[in-house]
């Protein structure tokens, strides 16, 4: 798979974490896109970075899941995952 590919494919797990509407399947997504994220090729550097960003980024989530309809949680969440993208992507033009 490609950067691009595996970018759009991150794009894409959080489009469907985004209209899904039950808790499981909230967090099912959620856990998937983690995993997903953590399995990408980054420095140790990159990686810390990541997983402190990815840290709030399931705080955020968990108060999303508990309130889907809150909006002002759900920009807070796309904030938080536009800075994993970010530092996703500059990982992923190093390598």
């Amino acid at each position: 798979m490609t950067k691009t590919e595996k970018k759009d494919q991150l794009k894409g797990m959080i489009k469907e974490f985004l209209e899904a509407k039950d808790m499981m399947s909230l967090t099912r997504l959620r856990n998937l896109i983690y995993v997903e994220i953590i399995q990408l090729p980054m420095s140790s550097n990159d990686r810390n970075t990541v997983e402190d960003a990815m840290y709030m980024w399931n705080y955020n989530s968990d108060r999303y899941i508990s309130n889907t309809k809150n909006p002002t949680i759900k920009a807070t969440l796309m904030g938080d995952f536009d800075a994993i993208l970010n530092i996703v992507d500059n990982s992923l033009l190093k390598n």
